[in-house]
């Protein structure tokens, strides 16, 4: 989508329409007197007779009948004005040019909702924000329709019409077009995106300057990530340990681990026919990894960073590893295994404990679509967040307050600890009681492979993929995580 900045007033700009957000109860603002004049009051008209009050979500369009040189003018309602905030511009950013594409039948429009006073913020939040709502609201996995493809409504181009906000308006959309690459990888079938594929995107990273290095099956036996070749043991795709560097400067370096399987089948604890259709995007955290190192260096954060990603598929194949296994990792504890569907986690020991050996970050955050039992207790406004040191977790929840991907963060006390301790092994892959507390004992399993780093652990399974429309996310893979890292990132200390 092509995101533009113009600086001149609506009264003169030419286009098929121009959205304009206003508050519940609101008058005709200054910046609209001379274009509600030019339109003999059509919109105050509507203002106060109360065709349009102003609610969120509600809209009025308004044909300018050829005395502006744009043919309509959207009012958009934004709700109270005391509610107002960045999250609810990008909200309403994303829910407007799903009206203007879907109702409206329009392809390139314009807006001025980042003119809107929002308190605490300033103009060139405002740009970012409505960029990224209008971007996220537009993408559309169509790649494989071919029945009346030339039917489908697409956005094509915005325009911010007002100065000085160019750069901002560039930042939202570096933001927005990475989650949409994380979309992208997610909402790919399984059947041609394997380790390799996803690798191999990966690599297309060293055109922005970050090292990339891919290990194949004969480099990880030799490293000898022992967890992840268990895993891998039923699949005939071979796996891939990605390694990503990007190096900006700053005095920390911070590392970025993601889960990658890339079809997750249950192994031979099969999994259901309704829970196996959406497991070709279980390899989203693996995507949010390689789009925040893509993001943070068009951006050129001052940060160290590095990526980490284990890839494979978990298939119930000949050699597939069993119940009851016990499995070496590169960490040299042993895992039980208590359910094959639970090797999100036994990949994820190898990759955080050779993360953590290999490269001494100060910090280090993982993100996986671990377990169902986030979704339960969570559902899809937020992920669920823990680790081993607050002051990193807190910073990653004002990121989500600040970005809309909200974080909650989950107890972790000694006794969550326990119940992944294994009579056989060193731990065991699922807790003891295997109804309670899932995510949180998926968590404390993690943080056995996790020694000395200041370290968190964001389980995005209810968040990565929702079954509705949001505001600014199609339904599908919704790309949550690339903002909130890149937002953290930017305010490390």
């Amino acid at each position: 989508m092509d995101v533009r900045v113009v600086d001149e007033s609506l009264e003169s700009f030419k286009s098929e329409l121009i959205v304009v957000g206003l508050c519940k109860g609101s008058s005709v603002p200054n910046f609209l007197e001379s274009v509600d004049k030019k339109l003999d009051g059509s919109i105050s008209h509507v203002l106060k007779t109360k065709e349009f009050e102003g609610e969120f979500g509600q809209f009025r369009l308004i044909s300018t009948l050829g005395k502006l040189p744009s043919k309509s003018v959207l009012l958009f309602g934004l709700g109270e004005s005391k509610d107002l905030t960045l999250d609810v511009l990008r909200r309403s950013a994303g829910v407007s040019a799903k009206i203007v594409r879907d109702l409206c039948g329009v392809s390139e429009f314009a807006t001025v909702l980042h003119t809107v006073d929002v308190p605490k913020s300033s103009k060139d939040e405002r740009a970012q924000v409505v960029t990224e709502g209008t971007v996220l609201a537009s993408y559309q996995f169509i790649k494989y329709r071919t029945v009346d493809r030339d039917k489908i409504k697409v956005l094509r181009k915005v325009t911010l019409v007002g100065d000085g906000v160019a750069n901002s308006v560039k930042k939202g959309m570096i933001l927005a077009d990475c989650a949409n690459l994380v979309r992208d990888l997610a909402n790919e079938p399984a059947s041609s995106l394997h380790p390799k594929e996803l690798a191999d995107v990966a690599k297309e990273l060293e055109r922005l300057g970050i090292k990339v290095v891919v290990h194949d099956k004969k480099s990880i036996e030799k490293i000898g990530l022992t967890a992840l070749l268990a895993v891998n043991r039923g699949s005939v795709h071979e796996p891939r340990l990605v390694v990503m560097e990007y190096n900006g400067g700053g005095k920390k370096k911070v590392a970025l681990v993601g889960k990658g399987i890339t079809f997750d089948s249950g192994g031979l604890n099969i999994k259901t026919d309704d829970g196996m259709m959406t497991m070709k995007h279980d390899m989203t955290g693996a995507a949010v990894v390689i789009a925040a190192l893509k993001a943070a260096s068009q951006l050129k954060l001052g940060v160290n960073l590095v990526g980490v990603f284990a890839a494979t598929e978990n298939m119930p194949g000949m050699d597939a590893y069993k119940q009851g296994d016990v499995v070496k990792t590169f960490s040299g504890k042993t895992i039980e295994i208590a359910n094959t569907d639970a090797e999100g986690r036994v990949i994820l020991a190898d990759a955080l404990a050779y993360t953590e050996k290999t490269f001494k970050p100060d910090l280090m955050v993982d993100l996986a679509t671990l377990t169902g039992a986030v979704s339960v207790a969570l559902g899809s406004p937020c992920a669920g967040v823990m680790g081993t040191d607050q002051s990193l977790i807190d910073s990653l929840l004002l990121s989500g307050k600040s970005t809309g991907e909200k974080l909650w963060q989950l107890p972790f006390f000694r006794e969550y600890h326990e119940q992944v301790k294994s009579d056989i092994a060193d731990v065991r892959n699922l807790g003891i009681i295997r109804k309670e507390a899932g995510a949180i004992t998926a968590g404390a399993f993690l943080a056995a492979f996790v020694e000395k780093t200041a370290w968190a652990h964001i389980d995005i399974a209810g968040v990565s993929w929702l079954d509705y429309d949001g505001e600014y996310i199609r339904r599908g893979a919704t790309g949550f995580g690339v903002r909130l890292l890149i937002n953290a990132l930017e305010n490390l200390k």
